[in-house]
């Protein structure tokens, strides 16, 4: 008989990218590129390309530097790239995404539960990620925010072309460990960005403050267009709004989600839309906990308050809350 041959799967590299021909590395499409970063491996290094997994990058901040050296120096399009962070990778870095980098790229944590990567900011009352390019991914981390700190924020500041729009944040794990201050702070109104099935807990400002989702500033509109979908709040000082009202976010869809009453931490604002300048949200599907009225922390848009029918409430005493079925049927008052 024979002996059984089989022919050894081919890996066609990338002319001029080392290590694209790895059977582990490069997986493309059109224009785009795969960067690995694990710093626990043992053949990582911070000289590296990142192509190749068995000699991945050691930090997120050069593995978006040599990206954005790649577009410079070759002029080609590598949108739709991918940064992949190796299970139970312990990231500790301030990163930065410049308008320089590549649109529509993503930041994937591998691995799921106890091993997913933890990224803290380099300082504890630091940023652990903020996005000025548009259309970037950031999905499967479990952020342990730092005393004051925040784990993502959104800068929409044209002046100084900053376009951290259209972006995806979907199934991370944002832990404020009792003393950090924003899970997501959108800044400057980034539009069209979508927040999807994440976590939000114990998140604890010193000057009580401290916010899962918060609108810092304005300062070309306020957020349009922005889909929160899927998420859990809880034991979080406040969970989604501004300071004093101030910003909120216009004709967006808030679907899905639990907003759950605090008990550790006593939660002052659950879902405040004041702030819009605009309003018109739609707010439907959710499971809303504790006073569901102005008292409560649950606010609608004054001027163009929008849809708040068909959410679950438990509070089946207001007038806005059909006391069979806990079917919210108005805006809370």
């Amino acid at each position: 008989m024979l002996p059984l041959i089989r022919q050894q799967t081919l890996y066609p590299g990338q002319f001029g990218v080392e290590g694209s021909d790895v059977s582990r590395g490069l997986r493309s499409s059109p224009g785009a590129i795969v960067l690995h970063v694990d710093e626990n491996h043992p053949g990582a290094s911070a000289t590296a390309d990142g192509t190749d997994p068995e000699h991945p990058l050691t930090t997120i901040t050069q593995a978006i530097a040599n990206l954005t050296a790649f577009v410079t120096s070759t002029s080609r399009n590598l949108n739709g790239s991918v940064i992949v962070v190796g299970a139970g990778a312990t990231v500790a870095e301030s990163v930065v995404i410049p308008p320089t980098a590549p649109k529509n790229c993503a930041i994937i944590g591998a691995g799921y539960s106890v091993d997913a990567p933890t990224w803290t900011a380099a300082t504890a009352a630091g940023t652990a990620l903020t996005v000025r390019q548009s259309g970037w991914a950031i999905q499967g981390f479990r952020y342990n925010v730092g005393a004051e700190g925040t784990a993502i924020r959104l800068d929409w500041v044209p002046a100084s072309s900053y376009v951290g729009n259209r972006t995806k944040i979907i199934n991370n794990y944002f832990d404020g460990q009792y003393v950090g201050k924003y899970g997501i702070d959108l800044n400057g109104a980034p539009f069209d960005t979508w927040i999807l099935n994440n976590s939000f807990r114990e998140l604890k400002s010193a000057g009580g403050a401290a916010f899962a989702i918060f609108c810092s500033g304005s300062s070309e509109a306020d957020p349009y267009m922005n889909i929160i979908r899927g998420n859990t709040f809880w034991e979080n000082e406040n969970h989604v709004g501004s300071l004093n009202n101030d910003y909120g976010f216009n004709v967006s869809i808030i679907q899905g989600n639990v907003f759950k009453a605090g008990v550790g931490i006593a939660t002052t604002l659950m879902l405040d839309l004041r702030g819009g300048s605009v309003g018109e949200n739609t707010v439907v599907d959710n499971i809303m906990e504790g006073d569901y009225s102005n008292v409560g922390g649950y606010y609608a848009n004054a001027g163009a308050p929008g849809m708040w029918i068909g959410n679950r409430a438990e509070d089946l005493a207001e007038a806005e809350v059909d006391a069979t079925t806990g079917w919210t049927i108005a805006v809370p008052a």
